[in-house]
């Protein structure tokens, strides 16, 4: 489980899926085969060829199917935090009662989101879990550091602001390290990267 440092930019999920189909049958009927006269009797003579009308095709009006409609897209999708990457986008979370998160609405960066992972981390600690603050601010100093190189400005002059997910205790007891940064526009959703942004 990872516990969340900050949590600020509101998040839209959208699942919709829209499939359609159309299924035609046809039917045919035929004329029944006719034995040949028994042996034996006298053949009849054939009659004299008639000329007959031209068959009349009857008309039928053509039935309208609908092409299938594409997909639409699926949005975030709820994926394990352990899984997260630099350069996956997600929406907003929603942490447990104990301030855990254990999944997040990942999305396609391309698709409007309100954070992007810009750097993962490794704390380098092997002492109890830091008490109050101390592993926040730990994190937030190698998140800070990371800015600069993957938004292209320094953190300070930037209109951007970051958010973190770290280990909880019983991560941390469990041998756990890892903690991501992720960073986005306050209040407002991105459409594509930050990365090189300079915003």
């Amino acid at each position: 489980m990872v516990s969340e440092a900050r949590q600020y930019l509101p998040g839209r999920a959208a699942l919709a899926a829209l499939a359609v189909g159309a299924v035609l049958s046809l039917s045919a009927c035929g004329l029944p085969f006719l034995p040949p006269a028994l042996q034996g009797a006298e053949p009849e003579p054939s009659p004299t060829p008639v000329e007959s009308e031209e068959p009349v095709e009857e008309e039928t009006e053509p039935v309208a199917t609908e092409a299938p409609e594409e997909p639409e897209e699926l949005g975030a999708q709820d994926e394990d935090v352990f899984i997260l990457r630099t350069g996956d986008c997600i929406n907003e979370w929603s942490a447990d009662s104990d301030e855990s998160v254990s999944s997040v609405p990942k999305i396609d960066c391309a698709e409007p989101h309100d954070l992007e992972v810009y750097y993962e981390g490794t704390l380098d600690e092997s002492g109890p879990y830091p008490a109050g603050e101390a592993l926040g601010e730990m994190v937030n100093e190698g998140c800070v550091d990371a800015f600069e190189d993957f938004v292209g400005l320094d953190y300070m002059e930037s209109a951007l602001d970051f958010s973190s997910l770290m280990p909880t205790e019983d991560g941390w007891e469990a041998g756990d390290r890892e903690y991501l940064c992720l960073v986005g526009q306050y209040g407002e959703q991105t459409s594509g990267t930050l990365e090189d942004s300079q915003i």
